[in-house]
């Protein structure tokens, strides 16, 4: 068996890791959206911007048996690395998941990174039933958990009309006279750029951590717009809508959705929902969506559902999902490992 750095112009590999990736969904996570081959290859030559990514094949006579994918913040947080692994179904329980791992964690530690994640799903109650052998294996290599998320989905139609006309109007009376609602799809308008990256700065601040310590990353307009290009290249539509507070002309609440640009592709992604501190108490949140949901219905009549997760603690968010539609439908968690510096 050998490992070899994935190059995005190898086309037989990069095949045999996206044929991994279709098996691996089909044996663990089969009722989970797919991976889609256009989106994934596309990614693999259009890196984040703020993230430094490697994937690793595992190669066993010719074929491609196991893929690793890692991510380096290079912009804040020098001191963390992620990763996630895939090892097909007919290759399991043969070290190969466990070489992609020291793997990981060489590749990282030879970049001074000292806290690493592994990523897994699980089962929740309510939800359905998840093998434990992710997490067992994590476990196995050092990995502790350390934040759990919930995986909701929603039909675009879950609720009747009337009952989601009734949310929307007692939304807009909470939010009043003093937001100014913006929708639009693709790129952010340009006039909008720095007010969209200011809230973007306070995410990782806001949104439930568990015990990962990350400091939050501060954007800019210059970034905001290297993020919209990648999204471009891949193939993503961003359907967003903002609340734009009328006392200082900036955005204060934030809500998107990402759609692959595939018409016969039926699920969509709920991007982060974020209501700064000082703007809560409105229902700018349950509001965002809604509007952002009728648009992506409007312009997207494909879209069958969206599917969003929430760390289990952010009971906030949690309550609007349910309100409108979300189930249950598994959990993942970030396993933790730190190393001395």
């Amino acid at each position: 068996m050998e490992i070899i750095e994935l190059d995005p112009a190898d086309g037989d590999l990069v095949s045999g890791a996206f044929d991994v990736m279709r098996a691996t969904h089909a044996a663990d996570t089969p009722e989970n959206p797919a991976p889609h081959r256009a989106t994934f290859i596309a990614g693999l030559s259009y890196p984040p911007p703020d993230e430094d990514e490697a994937h690793f094949v595992a190669v066993e006579d010719g074929q491609v048996v196991a893929l690793l994918g890692i991510g380096l913040p290079n912009r804040a947080n020098l001191h963390f690395g992620w990763a996630w692994i895939n090892v097909h179904p007919d290759h399991r329980r043969k070290g190969i998941g466990s070489a992609l791992v020291d793997r990981f964690v060489a590749y990282a530690r030879e970049r001074g990174r000292t806290e690493l994640t592994l990523d897994t799903h699980m089962s929740w109650e309510g939800g359905l039933e998840r093998s434990k052998a992710g997490q067992l294996f994590s476990e196995k290599h050092g990995f502790k958990l350390a934040l759990t998320w919930i995986n909701r989905r929603c039909a675009v139609d879950a609720l009747d009309a009337g009952t989601e006309q009734a949310l929307l109007e007692k939304a807009q009376a909470a939010a009043g006279d003093e937001y100014e609602i913006i929708s639009w799809i693709g790129r952010t308008p340009e006039e909008l750029v720095e007010t969209m990256a200011r809230i973007d700065s306070t995410i990782l601040a806001e949104v439930p951590l568990g015990d990962l310590e990350l400091e939050p990353e501060t954007v800019d307009a210059e970034l905001k717009n290297a993020k919209a290009d990648r999204s471009e290249a891949m193939g993503m539509k961003t359907v967003q809508t903002v609340a734009r507070y009328r006392g200082s002309g900036e955005v204060v609440a934030n809500t998107c959705v990402f759609i692959h640009d595939d018409g016969e592709f039926p699920d969509a992604y709920q991007g982060i929902t974020i209501v700064d501190k000082d703007h809560r108490g409105h229902r700018l949140g349950l509001l965002l969506k809604i509007v952002n949901l009728r648009l992506v219905r409007e312009n997207f009549p494909h879209i069958r559902a969206i599917w969003t997760d929430n760390a289990d603690v952010n009971a906030p968010m949690i309550d609007i999902n349910v309100t409108l539609g979300y189930e249950i439908v598994d959990a993942g968690g970030e396993f933790q490992r730190k190393f001395e510096a």
